[in-house]
């Protein structure tokens, strides 16, 4: 394709990857950003066009400044304001006349100053809908692009390789270019600053960077999301082909407070966020000092292949049993060695080695380090084996025991990538001497082959490879989390009677199981007659949530009875819900003996409708055992759900309970989600309990709340 036929890039294809850049507010004076900005381009050898603009100077370190911005060349790709924030609007306005395809904005004093600001927030917002200019801000610290030297944060020496960061904070950019130096780490392509996400969001800038050929990892810090959905549906697109990290500012009640009064960003429910996150195929991370480490090495290392696991080399026993232990915290099993493989091991290291895993060289490696390459492909050759750590000393033998022992260890180095390469099985080094300079880690980490001090952060690398490693075989069997079309709404709002809160489950497919709804006490008899079983029966009232609380339920009714039951129900009601009007009542089979489970949904303000599923019944507020996954889901994303969660270990026959087949589970839980996602006029959804038994899945009550119509809302 010739430069002729290219398609036209896109304006958030120019603003990520600008091939020539505005100064707006560029300035002779050293201490302002509007030099800094310029200076910091000439420096990373930015080799497109970079246009000053500032009515009061000629020439800003050796280029022609403009008076103003309609003075630039027409259609450059990104303006850099550099300007009071009561300028930013109008500067915009000039900008997207002058054809610039996208802008930085940053100066703050905009909504995360709370009231103050909103009016000007407000004037931003109308700039750039009207415009259509793309905007990055404000309150940003900028972005930048290694790869063509478009340096618009200003800090220098930045590595140079496959990590793409985005963030709301330029400190976070700081600390991951830190953290990365401090791990010999490959280096970075791009970074966006968010910062108010007045406009560019985290889910564009995750599809675009992505795209990059030169992104091998895409590293976020997030206060909160302007579109919470918009990035899950983005990540499930993004992680079949590129790994995403995550860590999440704002999780707590006082760090979501300090997120607002930073960013102007409302961080929704913790264990909501964590839980859909993961399910777009998220790593997230809990510590700042993780999130380089890990980035780095899902950038350069092959992951594990699924089904395998992980074969720990250590030089030492202590390192060895930490090392298992935090493998165990990650849910991580040591690999099974095969009896070939533990026959081997034991010939090559001798009578006091531990060759059943963890293997533990004992001294072996002492004298010749080449020991290490012996025994690694030893391991690799072993088919559980799916990932080779190596753990203690390993580079350091020359520093340790004798000098003479480094062309040994480089020679090692060589051979160990050789093996990795041969058969395909990743890597990874923790070594008590990463933090100096010593040539055969820093072979390695050429090789893709991340060296890390800590054996904490060595494991959390592990867990991220081998959930890596499950992506390729599980991408046909995840949601692209994608809503649907809305279903034809369901009628009336707020709270449904129980009649149509069924109907509403039976037409889309869900079975609430057989029921029949009656208006007057004489009609229970027969209705429970008609079951030939016992029932229970449940009063019907828009102004009764909460049935059992007011007396509204009786169990175990049988026909005989039933009248003087239904009765007992009208009086109780009557009596403690005295301004509730009395529908008529439900009959409804006793279901069989089985396992109580809640399942319900909601609508987070963040990530749209989710649902959860836990322990139910009267437990539900005692356990707090619930789970949750945006919907639609898939059954593989329900049976995960499931195996979350303290019921699922009463699902097998626990005691006196039934055995439960978790497919037809898993399969309500997807029916119920369809249900959910096709219908946001539901604010709520719960079915509680749900039984689920050797008969099926059956929900004992259900509640739906509709969320309140405007004025122009009506139904199709």
């Amino acid at each position: 394709m010739t430069s002729l036929d290219a398609p036209a890039r896109t304006r958030l294809e120019r603003l990520l990857d600008p091939r020539s850049i505005v100064v707006v507010g560029a300035s002779a004076d050293p201490a302002k950003r509007g030099h800094q900005a310029i200076r910091a381009l000439r420096e990373a050898g930015y080799a497109y066009p970079v246009y000053p603009v500032n009515p009061n100077t000629r020439q800003i370190l050796g280029l022609d400044v403009h008076a103003s911005i309609d003075q630039v060349p027409e259609g450059a790709d990104v303006a850099l304001i550099a300007v009071p924030a009561a300028a930013v609007p109008g500067a915009l306005r000039q900008c997207a006349a002058a054809g610039i395809a996208g802008a930085v904005v940053l100066a703050n004093g905009f909504g995360e100053i709370g009231e103050d600001g909103a009016a000007l927030a407000a004037a931003l917002t109308a700039a750039i809908d009207e415009t259509g200019i793309r905007v990055i801000g404000p309150n940003t610290s900028g972005l930048l692009n290694l790869t063509s030297g478009a340096n618009l944060v200003g800090l220098q020496n930045i590595p140079r390789g496959p990590i793409s960061v985005i963030t709301q904070s330029g400190n976070m950019l700081l600390s991951l270019v830190n953290d990365d130096r401090a791990a010999k780490g490959p280096g970075f392509h791009a970074y966006v600053g968010l910062g108010n996400q007045a406009d560019v969001r985290y889910d564009e800038c995750l599809v675009e960077l992505a795209r990059h050929p030169e992104t091998g990892v895409v590293a976020i810090h997030a206060e909160g999301f302007a579109d919470g959905r918009s990035f899950l549906v983005a990540a499930a697109r993004t992680v079949p082909d590129t790994p995403v990290a995550l860590l999440r500012g704002g999780r707590s009640e006082s760090g979501r407070r300090a997120a607002a009064s930073h960013t102007g960003s409302i961080a929704g429910s913790d264990a909501v966020a964590t839980a859909v996150l993961r399910q777009a195929g998220v790593e997230l991370v809990d510590r700042s000092d993780e999130l380089a480490v890990v980035a780095g090495a899902l950038a350069t290392c092959a992951p594990i292949v699924h089904g395998r696991t992980v074969a720990i080399l250590s030089d030492g026993g202590g390192h060895a049993a930490l090392a298992s232990d935090a493998l165990a915290a990650q849910g991580i099993e040591s690999a099974r060695f095969s009896e070939r493989t533990r026959r081997q091991l034991r010939r090559l290291l001798g009578d006091a080695a531990a060759v059943s895993g963890p293997v533990d060289l004992a001294g072996a490696a002492d004298a010749d380090p080449m020991v290490f390459a012996e025994a690694t492909e030893i391991l690799m050759r072993d088919p559980a084996v799916g990932l080779v750590l190596i753990i203690g000393l390993y580079g350091g033998y020359h520093l340790r025991f004798d000098a003479g022992l480094r062309d040994t260890e480089d020679a090692a180095a060589g051979a160990l990538l050789a093996l990795s390469a041969e058969y395909d099985v990743p890597l990874l080094i923790q070594s008590c001497y990463a933090g100096l300079d010593i040539a055969n880690h820093d072979r390695l980490r050429a090789g893709g082959v991340p060296v890390l001090g800590s054996i904490e952060h060595a494991v959390r690398v592990v867990a991220a490879l081998q959930r890596r490693g499950r992506v390729p075989v599980e991408r046909a069997q995840r949601s692209s989390l994608l809503l649907p079309p809305p279903a034809a709404p369901i009628p009336g709002s707020g709270m449904l009677d129980e009649p149509t809160a069924r109907q509403a489950l039976a037409k889309a497919g869900v079975d609430a199981g057989p029921w029949t709804f009656v208006r007057g006490v004489d009609a229970v008899g027969p209705a429970v007659a008609a079951f030939g079983r016992p029932c229970a029966v449940k009063v019907v009232s828009g102004q009764v949530s909460h049935k059992s609380d007011v007396g509204g339920v009786r169990l175990g009714v049988v026909a005989a009875t039933a009248t003087e039951h239904a009765e007992a129900i009208i009086d109780s009601v009557t009596t403690h819900a005295p301004d509730a009007h009395i529908d008529g009542m439900i009959v409804t089979p006793m279901a069989d003996p089985g396992v109580e489970l809640l399942v319900g949904a909601t609508r987070d303000p963040i990530f749209g409708p989710v649902l959860a599923f836990g322990t139910g019944g009267v437990l539900v507020e005692a356990v707090r055992d619930v789970t949750f996954r945006a919907v639609p889901l898939t059954e593989l994303e329900a049976r995960e759900m499931i195996e979350e969660t303290i019921a699922a270990r009463m699902l097998d026959g626990y005691r006196h309970l039934p055995a439960v087949d978790r497919g037809s589970l898993a399969r309500f839980l997807v029916r119920v989600g369809d249900f959910v996602a096709a219908h946001p006029e539901i604010a709520e959804l719960d079915l509680n309990p749900v039984i689920a038994s050797e008969a099926g899945i059956t929900p004992v009550d259900v509640r739906i709340v509709l969320a309140e119509r405007l004025s122009g809302d009506r139904d199709e």
